[in-house]
C-alpha cells in the first residue's frame, strides 16, 4: 500500500547504507547511528533469521570430542558473533528491506494496536515479556503505545503474555490515554503521521485521505469519532488537514453533548416547553404539603364557589368524552367520605382535571373556604361522595398510579442477531470464516452474552486474528459497526 509513499527515503537511506558498494556488511549497519532503530531492527531480524536457516557451521560429538550442553551453549555464542560481522547484504535486499521497514513504520502510525499484534504474535499465541521489549523497544520513540504497553506489562507483573491478555491491555490502555483528551491525542498522532509521511515523499503532506483516517480511528477504538468523519465522507469531503480534522471533531462533541441535555430535560411540545408526564402531576399534587391561606370575604369566596359550580356542568362532560375519571377496581384519585356537617354533594360535584382546576384559581398559594366556614386544604384533590349500600362505608382507595414507559428512557438495545439480516450473514460466513457457519454462530453467541461493548470488541479482535482476517477489511468493519450499534443505539450503523 505504502511502497510508491516511500520512494524518496528508500533511495536516500540505501544511498547511505551501500556506498558506492554492491553489499551492506550488518556490522557497519548496526554502527551507525544515523540509520533508525526501527531499521536496524528489521536487518537484525534478518540476520537472525539467517543464522537459523544458513548457518555455515554444524557442530556435533565425535568419539573423541564430545560437547555438553553448556560446551554448546557458549560455542554458538562465539560463532553467531562471528557471524553477525559477516552477514551481508546485496543492494536488492537491502532495498526491499528498507522499504518494508518504512512500511511497517507508516502501519504503526496509523494502527499502533494491530501492528504490534502482528509484530508480537504473527507466529506464536504467547510471548514473553523480554522478547516483547526485544520487538517493540524501535517503536518506543515513534508513538508512546509501545511504551506504554510495556509498562502495562511490568506493572501487571506479566512474564508472558498471551494473545487475548494483550487485546484486554491495549484496550484499557487506549482508554486510559484518550480519557477527556481524545482530541488532542488524536491531533497529536495526526501530526506525527504527516510529518513522516513528508519525509518519506520528500515534500510538504498535510491532508490525508479519509478512508485511511478511518482506520486510524478505529484501530484506537474511537468508533464515535470514525462515525463522524464517515458523515464527512458521505457528504463529499474526500481528504482532511488537521484543521478540517479538529472541526469535525469537536463538532461533534459539540452536538452529542448539545444531544445528552436534551434527553436529560426531557420531551418538549411545539412551544419549547417541557412536557410533564400524567402520572407525575398526579403524583406531585397528591404529595403537596397541605397549607392554609388568609380568610377572604364571604362574599368573594361565594363568588368563586359558584363560578367553579358552573364549571364544573362542562368539565364533567369533557372528562367523560376524553377518558373516565374513575374505575371501581382501581380509582385515578382518593374517595374521601365527607363529614356530616359537610353540605351534601349532587352526582355532578366533581372536580376539574387538574391542569383545568389550575386555571381556574384566582391565586396561587391561596386556599378557598367552603360555605360553612371550614377551610379546605390547598392540595388539589378530587372529591366523589358515593351512597352507601346496605349502611356500609366506604373507605378511602389508594390513588392508582399507572406506571407508563417515559419518552426519555433510552431504547432497549436488540440482540445483535437481529441487526444482521440473510444477505449480510452469508457474506460474514463466507469472507470472515471462510465458510464456516458453527464457527460464525459460536461467536454470535459469545457476543450476546458479552455485558460490554469492550468485551465484544475483544472477542471480535481475537477470533478474526486467529483467522487471519483483516480487521480493516470492508466486512470486518462492518460486523464491528453492528456490534457496537448494538450497545450504543443511538449513533446507529455506519455514522447514519
Amino acid at each position: 500500500m505504502w511502497e510508491n509513499e516511500t520512494v524518496v527515503l528508500v533511495i536516500s537511506l540505501k544511498k547511505r547504507i551501500l556506498g558506492a558498494e554492491t553489499k551492506a556488511r550488518f556490522s557497519r549497519i548496526s554502527s551507525d547511528n544515523a540509520i533508525p532503530p526501527f531499521i536496524k531492527a528489521l536487518f537484525h531480524q534478518k540476520v537472525e533469521d539467517y543464522l537459523l536457516a544458513e548457518s555455515p557451521f554444524s557442530v556435533h560429538t565425535t568419539p573423541h570430542f564430545e560437547f555438553r550442553p553448556e560446551d554448546l551453549t557458549g560455542i554458538r555464542h562465539r560463532f553467531d558473533e562471528v557471524l553477525r560481522d559477516a552477514a551481508v547484504f546485496p543492494a536488492k535486499e537491502v532495498e526491499d528491506i528498507l522499504r518494508e521497514a518504512l512500511v511497517l513504520r507508516l502501519d504503526y502510525l496509523i494502527k499502533p494496536a494491530d501492528t504490534m499484534r502482528r509484530l508480537l504474535f504473527e507466529k506464536r499465541d504467547r510471548v514473553e515479556l523480554v522478547q516483547m521489549e526485544r520487538v517493540l523497544d524501535p517503536y518506543t520513540k515513534l508513538l508512546p503505545y509501545a511504551e506504554r504497553l510495556l509498562s502495562e506489562c511490568r506493572r501487571m507483573n506479566h512474564t508472558i503474555v498471551a494473545s487475548d491478555e494483550y487485546s484486554r491491555i491495549i484496550l484499557d490502555l487506549f482508554h486510559q490515554m484518550m480519557n477527556g483528551e481524545s482530541v488532542k491525542v488524536v491531533l497529536h498522532d495526526f501530526s506525527v503521521l504527516t510529518d513522516f509521511l513528508s519525509e518519506t515523499k520528500g515534500e510538504e503532506v498535510v491532508r490525508v485521505d479519509g478512508d485511511l483516517l478511518q482506520e486510524f480511528l478505529a484501530d484506537r477504538n474511537l468508533w464515535n469519532f470514525r462515525r463522524a468523519l464517515d458523515i464527512e465522507l458521505k457528504l463529499g469531503k474526500e481528504d482532511f488537514d488537521a484543521v478540517d480534522l479538529e472541526l469535525t471533531l469537536k463538532r461533534y462533541l459539540e452536538l452529542r453533548a448539545e444531544f445528552a441535555e436534551d434527553a436529560a430535560k426531557g420531551p418538549v411540545n411545539a412551544s419549547g416547553k417541557p412536557l410533564v408526564p400524567r402520572e407525575e402531576i398526579q403524583v406531585e399534587a397528591e404529595s403537596t404539603k397541605e397549607t392554609e391561606s388568609l380568610p377572604e370575604p364571604e362574599a368573594e369566596v361565594e363568588s368563586e364557589t359558584e363560578a367553579g359550580q358552573e364549571s364544573e356542568s362542562w368539565d364533567l362532560e369533557d372528562v367523560i368524552g376524553e377518558e373516565p375519571l374513575m374505575i371501581e377496581d382501581e380509582p385515578a384519585f382518593p374517595v374521601i367520605e365527607l363529614e356530616p356537617d359537610m353540605p351534601s354533594a349532587t352526582e355532578n360535584d366533581v372536580i376539574a382535571p387538574l391542569a383545568e382546576r389550575d386555571e381556574a384559581e384566582t391565586e396561587p398559594g391561596k386556599t378557598q373556604e367552603s360555605p360553612a366556614g371550614k377551610k379546605q386544604p390547598a392540595s388539589q384533590m378530587r372529591i366523589i361522595r358515593r351512597d352507601s349500600k346496605g349502611g356500609e362505608e366506604e373507605k378511602p382507595a389508594a390513588p392508582a398510579v399507572k406506571k407508563q414507559k417515559s419518552e426519555t428512557e433510552p431504547p432497549v438495545s436488540s440482540g445483535i442477531r437481529e441487526l444482521i439480516d440473510d444477505r449480510t450473514e452469508k457474506i460474514f460466513v463466507k469472507k470472515l470464516f471462510d465458510g464456516d457457519q458453527d464457527s460464525y454462530q459460536g461467536l454470535l453467541e459469545k457476543l450476546e452474552e458479552a455485558e460490554s461493548w469492550r468485551v465484544a470488541k475483544i472477542l471480535i479482535d481475537n477470533e478474526l486474528f486467529k483467522r487471519d482476517v483483516d480487521p480493516f477489511s470492508r466486512e470486518a468493519i462492518k460486523l464491528v459497526d453492528l456490534v457496537y450499534s448494538r450497545y450504543y443505539p443511538e449513533e446507529g450503523v455506519g455514522g447514519t
